[in-house]
């Protein structure tokens, strides 16, 4: 028996160390537009979609929507070229949705990412048949921290907040479901600390993706 139907499982910095791989590519294209980069605003905002990121990563909220669109073709050159072969799965990922999803549990992956980056990444890293579906910022008009994804998610599973598990490591997902009702396990071991995860409302805080079978299987 299990305590949720769906896991809304975040993928960058939750189920892939990919924040090197961001900071990597963040920093080559920022530099190519004369911006220094500070590796700790990178980590500490990696969750945020690529427009509002950048600004962020710059420290520049003047940077217009033409440059934005430049920077993201260069960012995503880069981070494909350069960034992807540096990340991998943390550990227990692998074995911890095999067991789940033999258990009948759904596992739906809810990114602030774009779905070509999560549909290559998801198959490179060997999990894509684990992953019952995907929610990014091309479905929905707003991204974490807003509750959208979730909402989407929940109504594609045609399933109540209640029924679902939120599982991420910065306060954008914790931030989401709680927007639509769903219960939160914030992970220590991405970007944002487990007191912070608590402030946002994490039900439950993980040390390791393995302990994800005590909460969601009883």
């Amino acid at each position: 028996m299990s305590n949720y139907k769906v896991l809304l499982l975040d993928f960058d910095g939750t189920t892939a160390c990919t924040i090197p791989a961001i900071y990597h590519a963040a920093k080559s294209m920022l530099a190519l537009h004369g911006y220094e980069v500070d590796k700790q605003v990178v980590y500490d905002n990696f969750g945020l979609a690529l427009p509002f990121a950048f600004r962020c990563f710059a420290n520049d909220d003047s940077i217009d929507d033409a440059t934005i669109e430049k920077m993201i073709e260069e960012y995503n050159t880069i981070y494909k070229e350069e960034g992807e072969p540096l990340i991998e799965l943390f550990d227990g990922v692998i074995d911890t949705l095999d067991r789940l999803t033999k258990a009948g549990i759904k596992i739906v992956i809810a990114s602030n990412n774009v779905r070509p980056v999560l549909d290559r990444l998801t198959a490179n890293l060997g999990i894509a048949q684990y992953i019952s579906d995907i929610v990014s910022v091309e479905d929905v008009e707003n991204v974490k921290p807003a509750p959208d994804i979730a909402l989407e998610v929940l109504r594609r599973c045609n399933i109540s907040g209640e029924e679902a598990l939120v599982v991420g490591d910065s306060t954008f997902d914790m931030d989401m479901g709680r927007g639509a009702d769903c219960h939160l396990c914030g992970v220590t071991y991405g970007s944002h600390s487990a007191e912070l995860l608590r402030e946002h409302g994490a039900r439950y805080i993980i040390d390791k993706f393995s302990d994800l079978i005590d909460i969601v299987l009883k």
